[in-house]
Order: C-alpha cells, then structure tokens, then sequence
C-alpha cells in the first residue's frame, strides 16, 4: 500500500472485507479520531465484534496490531496542539494555560470521587492489610505511581517490594501465592508485558489489585479489585496527567484506609524511619 494514509488504506480495501470487518471499518471512517481512545475491548465491543477481528483487520492494513493501527489514525487526525492540551489554544499565556490544566485537574478528581465506590476502595485496603507480601509493579510512566506507592507503603507493609523491569516482575511473580497481593499502574491498562506477569501471579492465586484509566481495558480482567483514575487522556497523546494525578489521590486514600487499620504498626514504623532519615540530615 505504499506510503499512503490509515484512511486511505481502509477505504482502498473496504470492499473486500467481510461484515464484521466491515462494521469495525464503517466504525472508524464515521469517526477516526475516537478509536483513539478506545481499548481493542472497547473497539470490539462498540463494533458487536471479536478482537480476532480487528486484529485481522490491522493486518490487513499492513500494521502489527491495534496500537500501531492508533499511532496511525492519531497522527492523521489529532492537531499539534492537542498533543499539550486540547482546550489550550496557541495564543494562551501562561497564567491561562495554568487556569485551565488546574480546573480540568480538579475536574478529573472530582470524577475520581463519583466512580470509584467507597466498598471498592474498603476492600483494597482490607486485601492489602491481609498480604503476606506486596508488589507494586508499573512500567514506563507507571512505575513513578508504583515507586511512590513502595515510597508510601514501607511505612506500614512489613514485607513490600517495587518492580518496573517485566523480568523481575516476571521472577517476583512467580513467587506470589495466595494471601499475596500486586497493586499494578497501567494508564492504558493494555501494557502486554505487565499483564503476562500479572497472569503469572494470578495463575498462583495471588491477588490482584489494578490502577488504571479504563475500566474495561484488558488488565481489568486479571484484577480481582479495579481503581479507575479519571483524567482526560484523549485530551493528551504522550502522558496523561490527569490519570496520575487521580492514580495519586487513590493511593493517598489507600493508604490512610490501611494506616487506619493498622495505627500501632503505622507509627512504630514511622518513628523508626524518621529517626533514621533524621541522621541523614544537618
């Protein structure tokens, strides 16, 4: 197909495809720049089709799989502005700019509050009150959100670790059993390698706690417990900030919820971390 566009390619081979194929195309032509904020999960079920068919329609675009097939469209349709923040316009000035990230900021957390139920957010912290070990696993952006949540947790989690290279994610979690629990960040929530170590921990009935944008998104289904962190993503191609920003919210009250939980552990280990940090200071 030569060097010619995502759109262009699907409209050159839309009549050979087939019905199913045909409503994931139709999909995409009516409204490119959508897909580019859906999950294959929610492409197929938008579509009232299976993933195998996207799957064969991106190969029959010439592109590896459904991320490229995003890549694509986004640098056909998403403006070079969108890529800092939708609602910024060129001609802003910083305290605009600073205004309007910080409204929008406020906004995603605001969301935060309304989708996650109180009973999720009790029975995560429960789960981890009741590990015999913790991992916190994230990869690429996502394991700043995991670092910090080690950073949080060694406070009260006697036996804790932070993993973001997927070989020792993959060795940590083969180690994972019942009565064990990973908390994994995913904005997306379709990084491919996490979620085989995830599989890895859940195949030896380790439980499972996932952060993330979508709910939907596949790392939904090796979770037992699902945080979504709200945050425009579509507004951004690069980071989410929004989602981080919620993503650190839920582990604040996380950690208050297992802090609560267990006062004498929490301030035993405080005092003792303080007064080590202390000798580190003039």
């Amino acid at each position: 197909m030569g060097s010619s566009g995502c759109l262009q390619r699907l409209r050159d081979i839309y009549s050979d495809l087939k019905g199913a194929e045909k409503r994931v195309a139709d999909y995409i032509l009516k409204d490119p720049s959508e897909i580019i904020h859906l999950s294959i999960t929610e492409l197929a079920d938008e579509c009232k089709s299976g993933e195998a068919t996207i799957f064969r329609l991106c190969r029959k675009l010439e592109y590896k799989g459904y991320q490229e097939l995003k890549i694509k469209i986004a640098s056909e349709v998403v403006k070079p502005i969108e890529d800092i923040h939708e609602e910024i316009n060129e001609n802003d000035d910083m305290l605009v700019i600073m205004q309007k990230v910080l409204n929008s900021t406020m906004y995603s957390l605001s969301q935060t509050i309304k989708i996650n139920d109180s009973n999720r957010l009790k029975a995560a912290a429960n789960l981890i009150c009741t590990s015999n070990k913790v991992a916190f696993f994230g990869m690429g952006g996502s394991s700043a959100l995991a670092l910090d949540a080690y950073h949080k947790f060694i406070r009260t989690i006697q036996n804790c670790e932070y993993q973001c290279d997927t070989h020792f994610q993959a060795m940590s979690a083969s180690l994972y059993k019942e009565n064990d629990c990973i908390i994994a960040f995913s904005n997306t929530g379709s990084n491919k390698e996490l979620i085989e170590n995830l599989t890895i921990a859940k195949q030896n009935d380790a439980k499972i706690i996932s952060i993330t944008s979508n709910s939907k998104s596949p790392i939904a289904k090796v979770s037992d417990i699902v945080l979504v962190s709200y945050g425009k993503q579509q507004q951004y191609k690069s980071e989410a900030m929004e989602s981080r920003l919620s993503t650190l919210c839920l582990l604040d009250c996380l950690f208050v919820g297992v802090c609560l939980n267990n006062q004498d552990v929490y301030i035993d280990n405080l005092n003792k971390i303080r007064e080590a940090i202390a000798k580190k200071r003039y």
